[in-house]
């Protein structure tokens, strides 16, 4: 909340505009650019930390006032003698008396919830999360951009909602592309053989059966043992219950490609790197340590900078990216200059490779 505190940006303030409290707002800053996520970012974290504020008021007294007086009195100014006083703007219905103490405590209002919002939001998060553990079984850094997601479910409504949020899951994932498909049989296949361990004591005398006729069964009436769940089937004119264990699960999938399924929803993420996605890759790995750099010298910021690296292996492919995203990681990093040059600075990892960089206010 320090990050608020500091900004004091209240609901109604536009950007680039002073705020209510007298204070400059971000937007201020010839540097600062808003955009409406910005500023709904910052409206919605506003909102949430006065109403916890009035939510923690009874426990917390005293933290929760001094969060209330920071945020909304001084930010805001208050209203005479604890009277209740509405923001009247399109952006918020908060009240701000004097005290947090003297706050209606919050209700929770019905009509602001959003089933179908929630169920996306849970899809959403359901994908990202497989995305990110493909990442990590592929050894694969978030920073490093990839080519492709695409993605398949078996409910429309589920697919379209995804669909909807495909940029959101590109940011997420860095990712360069996301795309819906139907299905994705031409990337990945599964196959269902009996675990004759578990099964033999169950269906003794239909084990030949399932031995015989569970692999050559549709893959998708056996789909839900792959998110642990059990399945009812008829093999050889009986009913058959299998529960995840009775079931091996095997997956192939094509080359340069990782897949995974949860919840209805089956993913393929492109591993295939090319010289375009490593150059930006190490881009993005220079101007997070430079940024580090910044951190620990702590310079303004706006304080321009001159940055110096160099390397005794592989430096050509660290030049390389640089050249191509100079102006990315110039603006990124509010440098005036990039060099190669040798420095006695941080020992530190651009992709594969291993430099020494160093910065240089000006």
């Amino acid at each position: 909340w320090k990050a608020v505190e500091k900004t004091h940006l209240a609901p109604g303030d536009p950007p680039g505009e002073e705020s209510a409290s007298g204070a400059d707002s971000p937007g201020d800053s010839p540097e600062a650019k808003w955009d409406d996520d910005k500023l709904a970012a910052y409206q919605t974290l506003y909102e949430v930390l006065v109403t916890l504020s009035k939510l923690l008021a009874p426990a917390i007294p005293f933290l929760s006032e001094r969060i209330y007086q920071n945020l909304v009195v001084q930010g805001l100014g208050s209203s005479d003698e604890g009277e209740e006083k509405s923001l009247g703007t399109r952006y918020s219905t908060l009240d701000h008396p004097a005290s947090v103490h003297l706050c209606d405590y919050p209700q929770v209002d019905s009509s602001k919830l959003d089933p179908e919002l929630n169920s996306r939001g849970h899809s959403i998060q359901t994908l990202v999360k497989m995305g990110h553990r493909l990442r990590e079984s592929a050894e694969l850094r978030v920073r490093q951009p990839l080519a492709e997601l695409r993605f398949a479910c078996k409910d429309e409504k589920q697919a379209e909602g995804l669909e909807q949020s495909i940029i959101v899951i590109a940011d997420e994932l860095n990712v360069k592309s996301v795309v819906r498909a139907e299905n994705l049989d031409d990337l990945v296949s599964y196959s269902f053989k009996p675990n004759l361990k578990t099964l033999g004591p169950k269906y003794g005398k239909l084990l030949g059966v399932i031995r015989k006729e569970l692999p050559e069964m549709d893959g998708e009436a056996l789909a839900p043992l792959r998110n642990g769940e059990s399945v009812t089937i008829t093999l050889g004119g009986e009913e058959v219950t299998l529960e995840p264990d009775d079931v091996l699960v095997s997956v192939e999938q094509s080359t340069e490609w990782a897949s995974a399924d949860a919840d209805g929803i089956q993913i393929a993420l492109s591993t295939k790197l090319s010289d375009e996605l490593i150059a930006e890759g190490m881009a993005r790995d220079l101007i997070r340590q430079v940024q580090q750099l910044r951190k620990e010298a702590d310079l303004e910021e706006n304080q321009r900078i001159e940055i110096q690296w160099s390397a005794e292996q592989n430096a050509e492919l660290v030049a390389s990216a640089v050249t191509v995203w100079n102006e990315t990681i110039t603006s990124e990093t509010r440098a005036d200059a990039i060099a190669q040059a040798e420095n006695n600075g941080k020992q530190v990892n651009i992709g594969d490779v291993k430099i020494a960089l160093k910065i240089k206010a000006v």
